[in-house]
């Protein structure tokens, strides 16, 4: 039989970084206006209202996404911490 190990630091670590992210990328938004401010030329500065406009559909998408990670993260690791207490509580009925 073999064992699994679950390391739940990891998966709390992680959860957390993960939320970090999005908030940095949710705050990434705020950048644009100063961008285009400093651009002088107008085809500079509609090559850069583009750029800013595709930069801003991927952070979206990205945003959906690390949401759905973080989510099964906190999932696998609500889920392995119920299993270990079913197990450990089973395991106490046992010994008795």
């Amino acid at each position: 039989m073999s064992d699994l190990v679950v390391d739940f630091d990891l998966l709390s670590t992680s959860s957390k970084q993960l939320k970090a992210i999005q908030t940095e990328f949710r705050n990434l938004g705020e950048w644009k206006d100063d961008i285009k401010s400093v651009v002088g030329a107008a085809e500079l500065k509609d090559a850069m209202t583009d750029f800013i406009d595709n930069w801003d559909d991927n952070r979206k998408r990205l945003l959906e996404s690390l949401e759905t990670v973080g989510k099964m993260v906190e999932g696998t690791r609500d889920a392995f911490a119920k299993v270990d207490d079913e197990l450990a509580k089973a395991g106490k009925k046992k010994s008795k």
